[in-house]
């Protein structure tokens, strides 16, 4: 049994960069000046090379499965590129992180403020701080995906698997309700205050 939560956005952004890679080659040849062919040529190659990736993994992905919790963040243009071509030509995802379950003491469930600079207000990110029995710990954002049965179907899973959640705020509970989680966390910030 395995449960996937998030997934690189090939068909996505294999539509954006075509458009864009379109006008590009418009740009090429029918432009009467030889400077927008050099433009042209130099956004094909950015489109193939870091927007293509970079859109492809945006958001990130994490798995479990009988005996591992697999993650994967890829937070610049370089490791989304090498994930990128890596995945289209092996068809096989390389996860950086990868847990025995049995090594695991508990999940803290927890949530961060993020600041959001248009809009001068906070948005909210959940985050799983995975606690070891060798002392360590990782963190990472568990919620990369509107469809909420893959989340809570992996937890449930993980559940099965013996381990424990600790969710002081009961952000859990918020999952498989209509209300949007962000609401619901900001309804905790604020009280914090």
């Amino acid at each position: 049994m395995k449960y996937k939560v998030g997934k690189p956005h090939y068909k996505l952004s294999f539509i954006y960069s075509f458009i864009i890679i379109f006008w590009a080659v418009f740009l090429i040849i029918y432009s009467p000046f030889s400077g927008m062919n050099i433009c042209g040529f130099m956004l094909i190659f950015l489109i193939i090379f870091i927007f293509l990736p970079s859109m492809a993994f945006c958001n990130n992905i994490w798995e479990v499965d009988e005996h591992y919790l697999k993650y994967t963040f890829y937070n610049n243009v370089i490791d989304k590129s090498q994930a990128f071509f890596k995945t289209i030509f092996t068809r096989n995802m390389e996860y950086q992180m990868k847990i025995k379950l049995d090594k695991i003491i508990s999940i803290q469930v927890t949530y961060e403020a993020v600041p959001m600079l248009f809009y001068g207000t906070n948005g909210y990110n959940v985050i799983f701080k995975v606690l070891m029995k060798d002392g360590s710990s990782f963190s990472f954002q568990p919620i990369v995906t509107r469809k909420r049965k893959e989340i809570i179907d992996a937890i449930e899973f993980l559940k099965s698997k013996g381990v424990i959640f600790k969710d002081k705020y009961h952000i859990l509970d918020q999952l498989d309700k209509q209300e949007a989680l962000s609401y619901y966390l900001e309804k905790i910030h604020g009280g914090k205050k």
